[in-house]
């Protein structure tokens, strides 16, 4: 297991160059009532306040 974070460290240093910015949570959101949430699994779900099938929402 230390071998495998000694090389996902490695390729982050190399890379590092490369990376534009910080990063963001991707969100996913209500477009009937306005709520939002962070995507946390692979299925965007539906709202828990209003019942509505959830999107994925821009940045």
């Amino acid at each position: 297991m230390f071998e495998s974070i000694v090389q996902a460290s490695e390729a982050h240093r190399e890379n590092a160059h490369h990376m534009v910015g910080s990063l963001r949570m991707a969100m996913k959101g209500c477009p009937e009532c306005g709520t939002a949430e962070m995507i946390a699994s692979p299925s965007l779900g539906i709202c828990d306040d209003c019942g509505a099938d959830l999107v994925v929402l821009p940045r």
